[in-house]
């Protein structure tokens, strides 16, 4: 794993770096369509890596920077002028050598490629191993290439000015006098032809994204401005249109709750994005039984991928369906899309209609009326937001089993219901607008009686197999806010704990109490703090009146973001306690993410001096409940 990452991205095709943009070792390369085709880029001037004086990212496809050579000292011998860019069908590299003092350098590009898929990378077990890769000079560069196991015919086709010399490891280049150098690398799959892309044009495009607000300090308006860059850098082209990647580097992919959860955030903003996540997702639900992949008629995916060993069957990413939650997301998302987009109802109403069959069936395994995931045995352990294996747990810490209801999941299908009621009513059948307003009473009712936490004053994680509460105390109850689940007069008291000294990190709600079992800072889901799960309980407040607590988290969000030198939020944090210093950064996480892109822009009118847009409904009161089934257990 990199120490340090860089990140250039457009469309599908990214490099992932070292600290220097150079691709050495480890997991750096360039990638596309889950296939990394070079696993090394790496520049030598006078046979050393240059010593780099500035880097500079001008935009999140494109780096600029200035090098000199090594040992640098107090006098440069030779420099290098560098702009990189990643297009969406091009890699191009361009380069000024001049030297400052006589004499002939030999400049080189030392280059690897592995067509190792991404899982690899990643250390899935039972990869493939090396590939037969056949090296070939070609008049201007050289060209690797590779047959994958399916017989799909894999390229990396590296050409460049002026004509340089293969000697089997790199390009090389006499330089003699000041040199303009360009690379270009095209990586290529199936019939593909080299295509070059055009930097300049995608520069003006980012040059003209709108920001929709204005705030009034400026460093937060700069984490707004990144916010809207990073949407659009972690955008890739569908059939249906550009569709959100769930973070970098490892994520350029679909994903349904990730996607689902970006478009909920910012569909105010962005509203064709969202709807291409609509539509995208409804063309992939469910409509047979896998126990591989874990498709359900009326089930939304939860990865899809398209490497070599999904390709071959090795992975169920085909995609898979391993998830609780982005079945009720999906509806609600339609829902809220519908209140602009009324047409979209009757577009999508086989799909949505399909979501809450699944909701009803499969998706409540035991007829209780809540949401429920079963772990996968060898696969995914927790089916929702928190999924690493050891998220979800009793308060003696064993880990849960059976059929899991978490209850963040039971807030989605709370708003999915409610959505559905809507969109009912939009196509003029108010009978059945009742009957799903009815289901939302009863699930609330239900939620209720089962999940409420007398003792803290809160609510706890989720029920068990055995219908016993977990009672641990975790962030989830807040980020339930954001539904409106939860009845207006408890929540108060949600907020009031979720900022206690347990939970609150003065950066953001820890996703486990300080004293709770398997508490740790530097946990994935146990005691981390992740922006987006701090964002939803942000929107929570609000839509609960809690104006205050609503604009003390998203100040310290926006004061994360700050820190950073790339005013980004990343995937998550440490959870140590805030000081005078930044936050710890988590080590691992994705940067930029799509949930913590999103954030910025989903809670910027919750700052002093934001636009008063984007707040969510008011809770609804319960209605009915006198015919909601007896309780639990």
């Amino acid at each position: 794993m990199l120490s340090t990452r860089t990140v250039l991205k457009d469309n599908d095709l990214y490099l992932v770096g070292d600290h220097h943009y150079q691709v050495a070792h480890g997991e750096s390369g360039l990638y596309r369509r889950d296939t990394r085709f070079l696993s090394r880029y790496e520049w030598r001037l006078g046979g050393e890596r240059p010593h780099p004086l500035v880097l500079h990212e001008r935009w999140p496809f494109w780096l600029r920077g200035q090098s000199a050579n090594a040992d640098v000292g107090y006098t440069m011998h030779a420099g290098l002028t560098r702009d990189l860019t990643v297009t969406g069908t091009e890699l191009r590299d361009r380069l000024r050598v001049t030297l400052y003092q006589p004499g002939a350098r030999r400049l080189s590009l030392h280059l690897g490629a592995d067509f190792a898929d991404m899982f690899e990378v990643r250390g899935w077990p039972g990869g493939i191993g090396p590939r037969d890769v056949r090296t070939c000079p070609v008049p201007g560069g050289v060209e690797f290439a590779y047959t994958a196991g399916d017989g799909l015919r894999c390229r990396t086709l590296v050409q460049a000015t002026p004509e340089p010399t293969w000697d089997g490891e790199a390009l090389t280049w006499e330089i003699t006098e000041t040199t303009d150098v360009q690379v270009s690398v095209f990586p290529l799959q199936g019939d593909e032809d080299p295509t070059p892309g055009d930097p300049g044009a995608l520069a003006r495009e980012y040059a003209a994204l709108s920001v929709p607000l204005t705030l009034p300090d400026p460093r937060d308006q700069r984490v707004l401005e990144r916010s809207v860059q990073d949407l659009r850098s972690l955008s890739f082209q569908t059939g249906a249109g550009p569709f959100p990647a769930a973070g970098l580097p490892w994520f350029v992919a679909p994903f349904g709750r990730d996607s689902l959860i970006i478009a909920l955030l910012t569909h105010r903003y962005l509203p064709d994005l969202a709807v291409t996540v609509a539509r995208y997702l409804a063309a992939r639900q469910g409509t047979k039984l896998d126990p591989v992949t874990l498709e359900q008629p009326g089930k939304i995916l939860h990865e899809e991928r398209v490497g070599e060993l999904t390709r071959l069957g090795r992975t169920p990413h085909r995609p898979y369906y391993a998830t609780a939650d982005a079945t009720p997301l999906f509806v609600w998302l339609v829902g809220e899309l519908s209140r602009e987009r009324p047409d979209l109802a009757g577009e999508l109403r086989p799909h949505w209609e399909a979501a809450l069959a699944w909701l009803t069936t499969f998706g409540d395994p035991d007829g209780d009326g809540l949401i429920e995931y079963t772990p996968d045995p060898g696969g995914i352990t927790n089916a929702v937001w928190k999924d690493s294996g050891d998220s979800t747990f009793t308060e003696d810490g064993k880990d849960a089993s059976g059929h899991v209801a978490v209850i963040e999941v039971q807030g989605y299908a709370y708003a999915a219901y409610l959505a559905a009621a809507r969109m009912y009513r939009l196509l003029g059948e108010p009978e059945r607008a009742g009957e799903w307003e009815g289901r939302a009473d009863c699930l609330q009712a239900t939620f209720q009686r089962a999940f409420w936490w007398p003792e803290r004053g809160y609510y706890v994680h989720g029920l068990n197999g055995d219908k016993r509460p977990l009672r641990v105390l975790v962030s989830n109850p807040a980020h339930t806010l954001w539904t409106g689940i939860i009845p207006p007069e408890f929540a108060p008291m949600v907020a009031r704990t979720a900022l206690g000294d347990e939970l609150w990190s003065g950066w953001g709600i820890r996703t486990l109490g300080v004293n709770e079992p398997r508490y740790n800072p530097v946990s994935y889901h146990n005691g981390s703090v992740w922006p987006h799960d701090t964002a939803a309980a942000a929107l929570g407040f609000g839509r609960y009146g809690l104006h205050r607590e609503a604009a003390q988290v998203a100040r310290a969000l926006f004061d994360a973001a700050r820190w950073a030198p790339d005013a980004r939020l990343s995937e998550l944090l440490a959870g140590f306690g805030r000081d005078d210093g930044p936050p710890v950064p988590y080590p691992a996480a994705c940067h930029p993410q799509g949930w913590d892109a999103a954030i910025p822009l989903a809670l910027a009118h919750l700052l002093p001096g934001g636009e008063e847009r984007g707040n969510w409904p008011r809770p609804r009161r319960s209605g009915r409940q006198s015919d909601c089934g007896a309780p639990l257990g």
